[in-house]
């Protein structure tokens, strides 16, 4: 865990559970650039942790970009008009990553998401970042708290 993004460290709370030998860091992106321009460092810290758990470069990039994908959705259709911030969750277990996003907005239907890879959809700009969540991770599943918003929980395994 030594190369970790020094910045995203700063932005949110990253810890050792000494009990269970896990890492957890949280973070909390505000509406506007800031949020955007810290996703980066999130984003460079969640494929840190990728590597430190096991997996290989290429696996721990597309959980980044998994890990991207959520929170650009979040960021797009997640804001409440409260403008609640955005959450972020990173746990890394000895077996997996377990990537939680949160968000204030009026929650969505998965099952009514197109599917990007039908032909009406193929020339579409946007649409894909279920799809890549889907592919780049073991298990995605959402969550939709009575209270409003959507929970998005990514897990990778990390380890056979």
């Amino acid at each position: 865990m030594a190369d970790l993004d020094a910045e995203a460290l700063r932005l949110g709370r990253f810890r050792r559970h000494p009990r269970s030998g896990t890492w957890s860091a949280r973070f909390v992106l505000e509406p506007g650039p800031g949020g955007e321009d810290a996703l980066d460092h999130i984003e460079d810290l969640a494929v840190c942790m990728g590597r430190a758990g096991g997996l290989e470069a290429d696996g721990a990039a597309f959980v980044g970009v998994a890990l991207r994908e959520a929170v650009v959705n979040a960021f797009r259709h997640g804001r409440g008009p409260d403008g609640a911030p955005t959450r972020i969750g990173l746990h890394l277990t000895p077996d997996s990553l377990v990537i939680t996003v949160r968000d204030r907005g009026p929650g969505f239907d998965p099952a009514s998401v197109p599917d990007p890879c039908c032909e009406p959809n193929l020339t579409r700009g946007s649409g894909r970042g279920i799809y890549y969540m889907k592919r780049f991770t073991d298990r995605v599943s959402f969550v939709f708290p009575r209270r409003g918003g959507s929970v998005v929980r990514l897990a990778k395994k990390t380890r056979p």
